[in-house]
């Protein structure tokens, strides 16, 4: 694989776990502003379009793009593209998609 082509993907993995982790950080502030777990709900899911407010939706999306993550990490892991680097985040994107898989059941 070519070098320009190899920081574009790149680029899109980390692209694609930014997006999952803004996605918890949204959370996570959203659970400090109300009590009520409901509350909580409802305002997270007001941060998104019409068709996107629906939490199971929501979760199996940041789990599809976690999963695109990985294995475009995984790739750079093979072709020896940022090796340690993608190491590091492939775990972290492994733990988060299974917080993700969790929060399904």
């Amino acid at each position: 694989m070519k070098m320009k082509y190899k920081s574009f993907v790149y680029s899109i993995a980390v692209s694609l776990l930014a997006m999952s982790v803004l996605n918890k950080i949204y959370w996570i502030y959203m659970c400090g502003q109300y009590t009520d777990f409901e509350e909580t709900k409802t305002a997270y899911l007001n941060l998104f379009p019409d068709f996107l407010q629906d939490a199971f939706i929501l979760t199996v999306i940041e789990i599809t793009a976690l999963a695109a993550a990985i294995i475009l990490f995984l790739e750079s892991i093979m072709t020896g593209y940022l090796k340690k680097t993608s190491q590091i985040l492939v775990i972290f994107s492994i733990i988060l998609c299974w917080w993700n898989l969790f929060s399904l059941m």
